[in-house]
């Protein structure tokens, strides 16, 4: 494409643009603080380039004022549909969180790149076991697909309502609650189990001090668990990303 074709698609493609970018700003894993903001600039061109035919041709509104709130709700869209992508991920994070917590690990925090700033080294791992399941099941190429998909169910700059977002944002917000407490289910049963073991032995041989033998054995537990679950975890999170998209594109749609 030369650079008099460039010229000409761009007006064009500015809301497809302010959509895509709003995406790839809030949607994992190209929001994360590892992925340089030049890198997300390039992504959204080349993705509003390559779907520009799916996008199509949208004049813009006549006026400064009338033109910025038109790319400021294309904006919102992409944002919001980057967000609820972006719920899976944090489900992952809040198992890490709750699973640290149950074993007694919250001392051993670490600095996270993704939102530069101290978390649970198992958040960190069930995020990036996340990014492995989405990449996968070929997450990234589902993402395009839905991105081509969006323009054809709402085409740029045409009006959303505002209540179908929030109860997108809020459906999905207690999917990703769910999701979390389901894969540190069995963490917690076992925490449940070794917790009841430790006290009827408590009961009965009082002179034992279980205080450093508690903590040793829910840790051991806790860990034997937590790999053998990643099976499990990994099935679940599979399940999860296949169902989000469909979840995001029924909304979208107003099913």
């Amino acid at each position: 494409m030369t650079f008099q074709g460039l010229s000409q698609l761009l007006p064009v493609s500015l809301p497809a643009l302010a959509r895509i970018g709003g995406i790839v700003a809030c949607a994992p894993p190209f929001a994360g603080a590892v992925v340089p903001r030049r890198v997300r600039v390039m992504i959204a061109i080349a993705l509003t380039i390559g779907l520009s035919p799916a996008a199509g041709a949208s004049k813009l509104p006549d006026g400064i004022l009338a033109c910025v709130f038109a790319l400021a709700g294309e904006a919102v869209i992409g944002v919001a549909i980057g967000l609820s992508l972006s719920f899976l991920f944090l489900a992952a994070q809040w198992t890490g969180e709750i699973i640290t917590t149950q074993l007694g690990l919250n001392l051993g925090e670490s600095f996270d790149p993704n939102f530069e700033g101290g978390g649970a080294s198992l958040s960190q791992a069930y995020w990036l076991l996340t990014a492995i399941v989405f990449f996968a099941i070929n997450g990234h190429q589902a993402l395009v697909r839905g991105i081509q998909s969006s323009f054809q169910i709402l085409p740029p700059l045409h009006a959303l309502d505002s209540g179908t977002i929030l109860d997108m944002l809020v459906k999905l917000l207690g999917s990703a609650t769910s999701l979390a407490v389901r894969l540190a289910a069995p963490v917690f049963i076992t925490m449940f189990i070794v917790d009841l073991a430790i006290g009827m032995v408590g009961r009965t041989m009082e002179q034992v001090g279980l205080m450093t033998v508690g903590i040793t054995l829910r840790s051991i537990a806790g860990l034997i668990v937590l790999v053998l679950g990643m099976a499990l975890a990994t099935t679940l999170l599979q399940g999860a990303a296949v169902g989000w998209f469909s979840a995001i594109q029924s909304a979208l749609s107003g099913r």
